[in-house]
């Protein structure tokens, strides 16, 4: 039943999109010669519709390969638009390269220029391809919206609902279930709990209450009765054995398991297996980040912090002069930071605190810290004061986007509690982050901070940057505990 629905839905995808991108086309054709805005060269009139026709096909095929290739038809738990956005914007941009590429090798090996089913081909100009970039992009994310709220309106109605179970009553399985209750346009009921240590119909204090259907041996008969889709599998590893006897039982029904590690017990940031001549061999905490990743990154890094001190340069006097005129001492204020392979550098921002803040030894700042001038208060609140950190970025300190750079004290400090709070350090430190983006600043639990932190490292594509650059600038500079 779970597989026909998402193979039904991803079925419609399928068909969406390659309407999209037909409706599209045939609009790019009527909007670049006959809305009269551009030019059409008279030796050769207007082309005809049939020569473009053909080449529908070709263009279809490649958007809807790249968006499998992209993952895009697959199921998944959580999708958001700027995620949507950023797929259909590189596809576009793909399937259009991939298909000029396509017929102009094809023209390039036809002495008569290729043909089919004696309809030539023609070459597409910049212009009809500019237009039809902006339309497609357009098209298909009006389109997946309009089947997304589809979705949510057959949900609330409570149709395709898909019952869930969480396995597991601990801090884990409860913030689990609080989280699918949260979104709930994702279809799922969570029914209750399977829990060895509360009693059968205890009430579990999530979103008003959730019952405990019973022990996690019960599992079977619980799947039976209450028609069981979906399983969460929420128990950290000192129960181990319950957990394997819990897959031995599910695999007997039709249901989808999804298992939730307990993050600071299989704490690694990249598992990658190897082959040392026949024995498989598992390298722990390898970074994604590496070759051509590394060599984009850097890149964007420069282009994007060379952008910023050259459009922000008018800001920067404007601060620098209302620091300097409302208390004593030097704009900018420089400090030693951890930085990638534990690594010191100096860090760069406009200073918000009085002179002699650090007098007494390092501490961090708190939100109602009395040592902020009232200037300082103002840029802390909006993250200006970081903005001097785009020099650290160009010259290759930090990057625009990863874990926050903390100091070496405060570092030796979490390292004691958290031992492998140093693998955070083996990427470059950020101007922002995911961390930032999701509200986890110093106010917050360092275990939140760091479990953001393996999460963007273990993750990271520029896909996943340009996405935390998008919400950073929507309003994630804005640090709500400063008042």
């Amino acid at each position: 039943m779970i597989a026909k629905h998402r193979a039904r839905l991803a079925g419609l995808f399928v068909a969406s999109d390659a309407f999209a991108v037909a409706l599209s086309f045939i609009y790019t054709y009527l909007f670049r010669f006959y809305a009269n805005i551009f030019t059409v060269d008279p030796t050769k009139g207007v082309p005809k519709i049939a020569s473009y026709l053909v080449l529908l096909p070709l263009l279809i095929a490649a958007h809807l390969a790249i968006f499998y290739f992209q993952g895009f038809y697959k199921s998944r738990l959580r999708r958001t638009q700027i995620d949507d956005f950023l797929s259909i914007t590189l596809n576009a941009g793909a399937s259009i390269i991939l298909a000029y590429l396509l017929l102009g090798a094809l023209n390039a090996y036809s002495r008569d220029g290729a043909h089919v089913f004696g309809i030539e081909l023609i070459k597409l100009s910049r212009v009809f391809l500019a237009i039809y970039f902006v339309a497609v992009i357009f098209t298909i994310s009006f389109l997946r919206t309009q089947i997304f709220y589809s979705m949510k309106r057959r949900y609330a109605r409570g149709q395709n609902l898909q019952n869930v179970l969480v396995v597991g009553a601990g801090d884990m399985g409860r913030s689990v279930a609080q989280k699918l209750i949260e979104y709930q346009d994702l279809g799922f009921v969570v029914k209750g709990f399977l829990d060895d240590d509360r009693e059968k119909g205890t009430v579990v204090d999530v979103d008003g209450g959730l019952p405990v259907l019973g022990a996690i041996g019960e599992i079977g008969p619980v799947i039976e009765a209450h028609e069981i889709q979906e399983i969460y599998v929420a128990l950290d590893l000192s129960n181990y054995g319950k957990i394997m006897d819990t897959f031995q039982v599910v695999n007997k029904y039709p249901v989808n398991v999804r298992l939730i590690p307990d993050l600071f017990q299989l704490l690694t940031l990249k598992a990658r297996v190897q082959d040392l001549d026949g024995y498989p061999v598992i390298s722990i905490d390898e970074v994604p980040l590496r070759g051509a990743g590394k060599i984009i990154k850097r890149a964007a890094d420069v282009v994007g912090s060379g952008l910023g001190l050259l459009i922000l340069s008018p800001f920067f006097l404007i601060i620098a002069a209302a620091i300097k005129l409302t208390s004593k001492g030097p704009v900018l204020y420089h400090q030693e930071r951890l930085g990638m392979d534990g690594k010191l550098f100096i860090i760069h921002k406009f200073r918000t605190m009085v002179c002699d803040a650090e007098k007494d030894g390092p501490m961090m700042c708190r939100p109602d810290d009395p040592r902020m001038t009232k200037v300082g208060r103002f840029l802390r609140k909006f993250s200006l004061d970081e903005l001097p950190q785009l020099t650290n970025v160009f010259r290759g300190e930090m990057s625009m986007v990863g874990p926050r750079a903390e100091r070496p004290e405060f570092v030796k400090e979490f390292t004691e509690n958290i031992p492998k709070y140093m693998l955070r350090h083996k990427v470059k430190a950020g101007l922002t982050g995911w961390a930032q983006i999701h509200g986890q600043r110093q106010n917050s639990s360092i275990e939140k901070r760091l479990e953001h932190d393996f999460y963007y490292i273990q993750n990271w594509s520029l896909r996943l940057d340009i996405k935390i650059i998008w919400k950073t600038i929507r309003g994630g500079f804005i640090d709500k505990s400063v008042k």
